[in-house]
């Protein structure tokens, strides 16, 4: 690794650990990347929908966070592919809840009434209306309630966007390379012992979603995070769906030539099989709002790190001040995984954290 720069060391390639690398390698540090799993997209990402929903106000730590991550990715879009020449699919579709029952109804009111107190662009569509918008819907749907501020980004193509700008400041990317011990070395550097050799840096960052628990205990700190696993389904017919549709806690939208439909929440560790009963709650979804045929593909899993406390885990350990967490976005990595890389990254290059993120606080 390059010693005339600040050494970085990020353990995980997921969309947050690569964000992280890209801003610290726009900051001329020497960056190295390292993952256990095998090359290419992590299956997190591979499941992720990439839906970036609209941010419905609030004013606490969180919210802003959520506010700024959505309001920054048109900035990275056109950074990334007039930089790196990737276009990561950045799409602003709009997305609708759609109200098929009773109780769907009541919902609505209570989600226009909020979003109108706090300011945000909402409005409410009947069914004649919704269907010359998506004339794939079937007959059952009443209305819906519409939200422009509802965008999309293909996370395989943000990750491979990422992990190019890294390599193009001359970082590096290694995969099947497992972290197995930490050590605080001389002067403070990290000494890293993989399963291919050993690694020092001036600093580490632990990004290893789901897995950031076991790395953090290595140095005897607790990682609050745990594994849920989250399935989804391409349908055949994508260009038969134009926006993200929600109903019953699922998500429809256009994917690559295909209707993804998802996600389920599943407890089950740190399994990644996908199953046929989630295959049935996919075509259940499908067919209780569309009037297509139903025509199921690939099927996807990926594990999302659950936090203790609802937030993300950012920042540097308490008694390890050049050891760096990131997780624990949970379903929003896509989302806040590029913001998280550049507080991140700035934090570490000036010492001091660009904004409060007390709230973030990993050790809690």
């Amino acid at each position: 690794m390059d010693t005339s720069h600040p050494q970085a060391l990020v353990v995980g390639a997921g969309i947050v650990g690569r964000s992280v690398a890209y801003h610290l390698s726009r900051r001329d540090f020497a960056v190295a990347v390292i993952d256990a799993g095998p090359a290419g997209t992590s299956d997190t990402s591979r499941a992720s929908l990439g839906v970036l929903t609209h941010f419905n106000g609030g004013d606490n730590p969180l919210s802003r966070f959520y506010r700024d991550s959505h309001e920054g990715f048109s900035s990275l879009a056109a950074e990334l592919r007039e930089e790196i020449g990737v276009d990561i699919g950045w799409r602003e579709p709009g997305g609708v809840d759609l109200i098929i029952t009773d109780d769907d109804e009541a919902q609505a009111e209570e989600t226009l009434a909020f979003n109108a107190e706090r300011g945000c662009a909402a409005e409410r569509l009947d069914g004649d209306m919704l269907r010359r918008m998506e004339p794939g819907l079937g007959e059952q749907v009443r209305a819906g309630v519409y939200f422009p501020g509802d965008h999309r980004v293909d996370p395989e193509k943000l990750s491979e966007g990422l992990l190019r700008g890294v390599q193009l400041r001359g970082g590096t990317v290694d995969f099947d390379e497992e972290l197995l011990e930490i050590e605080i070395a001389g002067k403070g550097r990290v000494l890293a012992r993989t399963g291919k050799g050993e690694r020092t840096a001036d600093f580490l960052v632990l990004a290893a979603g789901s897995w950031s628990r076991a790395l953090g205990e290595k140095l005897g700190a607790t990682i609050p995070v745990r594994p849920i696993r989250g399935q989804h389904c391409r349908f055949a017919g994508g260009e038969q769906v134009r926006h993200v549709l929600r109903h019953g806690g699922h998500h429809l939208l256009p994917v690559e030539e295909r209707i993804a439909v998802g996600t389920t929440v599943e407890e089950v560790g740190f399994d990644t099989s996908v199953t046929a009963e989630a295959a049935d709650i996919f075509e259940a979804a499908f067919t209780s709002v569309l009037n297509l045929p139903c025509a199921p593909g690939e099927q996807r899993a990926g594990l999302r790190p659950k936090p203790k406390g609802g937030r993300p885990l950012i920042g540097p350990l308490t008694e390890y001040p050049q050891v760096f967490v990131a997780t624990g976005h949970y379903k929003n990595g896509v989302l806040m995984g590029p913001l998280t890389g550049r507080v991140v990254a700035a934090w570490m290059a000036t010492g001091e954290a660009p904004r409060d993120m007390s709230y973030f606080a990993p050790e809690r």
